[in-house]
Protein backbone atom coordinates (compact mmCIF):
# COMPACT_ATOMS: atom_id res chain seq x y z
CA UNK A 1 0.00 0.00 0.00
CA UNK A 2 1.34 3.75 -1.10
CA UNK A 3 -0.22 6.43 1.34
CA UNK A 4 0.16 9.98 0.73
CA UNK A 5 -1.45 13.30 1.82
CA UNK A 6 -3.22 13.15 -1.26
CA UNK A 7 -4.10 9.48 -1.76
CA UNK A 8 -4.09 5.95 -1.26
CA UNK A 9 -2.98 3.09 -3.96
CA UNK A 10 -4.01 0.15 -2.87
CA UNK A 11 -3.64 -3.36 -4.38
CA UNK A 12 -5.32 -6.05 -3.98
CA UNK A 13 -4.85 -10.04 -4.73
CA UNK A 14 -7.28 -10.77 -8.38
CA UNK A 15 -9.04 -13.93 -6.36
CA UNK A 16 -10.04 -11.36 -3.41
CA UNK A 17 -11.07 -8.50 -5.59
CA UNK A 18 -15.46 -9.32 -5.20
CA UNK A 19 -14.91 -10.11 -1.47
CA UNK A 20 -12.28 -6.82 -0.99
CA UNK A 21 -13.62 -4.29 -3.77
CA UNK A 22 -17.00 -3.73 -1.94
CA UNK A 23 -15.81 -3.05 1.24
CA UNK A 24 -12.70 -0.13 0.39
CA UNK A 25 -15.50 1.76 -2.29
CA UNK A 26 -17.90 1.46 1.40
CA UNK A 27 -15.24 2.39 3.40
CA UNK A 28 -14.02 5.63 0.71
CA UNK A 29 -17.55 6.30 0.75
CA UNK A 30 -18.22 6.69 4.32
CA UNK A 31 -15.35 8.96 4.87
CA UNK A 32 -16.24 11.31 1.80
CA UNK A 33 -13.27 9.87 -0.71
CA UNK A 34 -13.80 9.35 -4.49
CA UNK A 35 -12.15 5.69 -5.00
CA UNK A 36 -10.92 5.13 -8.80
CA UNK A 37 -11.07 1.53 -9.99
CA UNK A 38 -8.10 1.74 -12.63
CA UNK A 39 -9.19 -2.06 -14.12
CA UNK A 40 -13.26 -1.19 -14.25
CA UNK A 41 -12.03 2.62 -15.40
CA UNK A 42 -14.77 3.54 -12.77
CA UNK A 43 -14.65 6.57 -10.34
CA UNK A 44 -16.95 5.70 -7.48
CA UNK A 45 -18.33 9.30 -6.19
CA UNK A 46 -19.42 9.57 -1.99
CA UNK A 47 -22.49 11.11 -1.40
CA UNK A 48 -21.55 14.15 -0.25
CA UNK A 49 -20.06 14.75 -3.76
CA UNK A 50 -23.00 13.82 -5.68
CA UNK A 51 -25.40 15.63 -7.62
CA UNK A 52 -29.17 15.70 -6.48
CA UNK A 53 -29.82 13.76 -9.32
CA UNK A 54 -27.49 11.42 -9.42
CA UNK A 55 -27.79 7.90 -11.29
CA UNK A 56 -27.11 4.55 -10.14
CA UNK A 57 -25.59 2.22 -12.79
CA UNK A 58 -25.45 -1.75 -12.20
CA UNK A 59 -24.40 -4.10 -14.36
CA UNK A 60 -24.71 -8.09 -13.54
CA UNK A 61 -21.17 -8.14 -13.11
CA UNK A 62 -19.15 -5.70 -11.01
CA UNK A 63 -19.72 -3.10 -8.30
CA UNK A 64 -22.46 -0.45 -8.27
CA UNK A 65 -21.93 3.13 -9.59
CA UNK A 66 -23.15 6.21 -8.24
CA UNK A 67 -23.09 9.07 -9.98
CA UNK A 68 -21.66 7.74 -13.02
CA UNK A 69 -20.01 9.82 -16.14
CA UNK A 70 -21.52 9.41 -19.58
CA UNK A 71 -17.85 7.12 -20.54
CA UNK A 72 -18.62 4.73 -17.84
CA UNK A 73 -21.98 4.41 -18.54
CA UNK A 74 -21.59 3.64 -22.43
CA UNK A 75 -18.78 1.42 -21.12
CA UNK A 76 -20.90 -0.76 -18.55
CA UNK A 77 -23.22 -1.04 -21.92
CA UNK A 78 -20.83 -1.85 -24.71
CA UNK A 79 -19.44 -4.89 -22.10
CA UNK A 80 -22.96 -6.60 -22.29
CA UNK A 81 -22.00 -10.41 -22.87
CA UNK A 82 -23.68 -13.93 -22.35
CA UNK A 83 -21.80 -13.81 -18.68
CA UNK A 84 -22.93 -9.75 -18.10
CA UNK A 85 -26.08 -9.59 -19.65
CA UNK A 86 -28.29 -6.82 -18.33
CA UNK A 87 -27.06 -2.94 -17.36
CA UNK A 88 -29.38 -0.58 -15.41
CA UNK A 89 -28.82 2.91 -14.93
CA UNK A 90 -31.83 3.81 -12.20
CA UNK A 91 -32.63 7.21 -11.19
CA UNK A 92 -34.77 8.73 -8.10
CA UNK A 93 -38.94 8.06 -8.06
CA UNK A 94 -38.75 4.90 -9.76
CA UNK A 95 -37.05 5.94 -13.51
CA UNK A 96 -35.28 3.89 -14.75
CA UNK A 97 -33.62 2.55 -18.15
CA UNK A 98 -32.27 -1.24 -18.29
CA UNK A 99 -31.37 -3.58 -21.02
CA UNK A 100 -30.46 -7.50 -21.36
CA UNK A 101 -29.23 -9.43 -23.85
CA UNK A 102 -30.20 -13.22 -25.02
CA UNK A 103 -32.70 -15.78 -23.81
CA UNK A 104 -32.75 -14.45 -19.93
CA UNK A 105 -33.95 -11.40 -21.38
CA UNK A 106 -36.30 -12.82 -23.70
CA UNK A 107 -34.50 -12.26 -27.02
CA UNK A 108 -32.96 -13.61 -29.63
CA UNK A 109 -28.78 -14.39 -29.71
CA UNK A 110 -27.58 -11.01 -30.81
CA UNK A 111 -30.80 -8.81 -30.01
CA UNK A 112 -31.39 -6.26 -26.50
CA UNK A 113 -34.02 -6.03 -24.66
CA UNK A 114 -34.62 -2.44 -23.48
CA UNK A 115 -37.09 -1.04 -20.86
CA UNK A 116 -37.82 2.33 -20.17
CA UNK A 117 -39.94 3.01 -16.98
CA UNK A 118 -40.69 6.86 -16.16
CA UNK A 119 -42.35 6.61 -12.14
CA UNK A 120 -44.79 4.43 -12.71
CA UNK A 121 -45.85 0.88 -13.65
CA UNK A 122 -48.49 2.78 -16.46
CA UNK A 123 -45.24 4.34 -18.05
CA UNK A 124 -43.20 1.28 -18.38
CA UNK A 125 -42.12 0.85 -21.82
CA UNK A 126 -40.15 -2.05 -23.78
CA UNK A 127 -38.38 -2.48 -26.83
CA UNK A 128 -35.66 -5.02 -28.69
CA UNK A 129 -32.94 -3.29 -30.61
CA UNK A 130 -30.14 -5.11 -32.75
CA UNK A 131 -27.59 -2.36 -32.89
CA UNK A 132 -25.87 -2.10 -30.05
CA UNK A 133 -24.92 1.80 -30.89
CA UNK A 134 -28.53 2.53 -30.45
CA UNK A 135 -28.56 0.91 -26.76
CA UNK A 136 -25.71 3.12 -26.22
CA UNK A 137 -27.88 6.36 -27.88
CA UNK A 138 -31.05 5.42 -25.57
CA UNK A 139 -28.80 5.01 -22.10
CA UNK A 140 -27.24 8.50 -23.26
CA UNK A 141 -30.64 10.06 -23.48
CA UNK A 142 -31.47 8.63 -19.98
CA UNK A 143 -28.99 10.17 -18.55
CA UNK A 144 -29.09 13.63 -19.87
CA UNK A 145 -32.34 13.23 -18.88
CA UNK A 146 -34.07 14.39 -22.51
CA UNK A 147 -37.55 14.35 -23.01
CA UNK A 148 -37.40 12.22 -25.93
CA UNK A 149 -35.49 8.59 -27.61
CA UNK A 150 -32.74 9.64 -30.19
CA UNK A 151 -32.90 6.02 -31.40
CA UNK A 152 -36.48 5.17 -33.85
CA UNK A 153 -37.67 2.30 -32.30
CA UNK A 154 -41.54 0.77 -31.49
CA UNK A 155 -41.89 1.30 -27.73
CA UNK A 156 -44.45 -1.36 -26.32
CA UNK A 157 -46.35 -0.35 -23.07
CA UNK A 158 -45.70 -3.38 -20.42
CA UNK A 159 -48.41 -4.19 -18.36
CA UNK A 160 -48.07 -5.12 -14.82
Amino acid sequence: MDVSDESVLMPMAWGRVAEVAPRVVELASEHGLVCFDPQAGVVHVPPGLRGPDALQLQSCVGLQVEDPDAETVERAVRRLSAENWFVILEGSSDRYVQVGTGSRAGVASGGFGVEHRDGSPDRHYRCVLRDLDQVVAVFADFARGASAWSVEAKWEKLSM
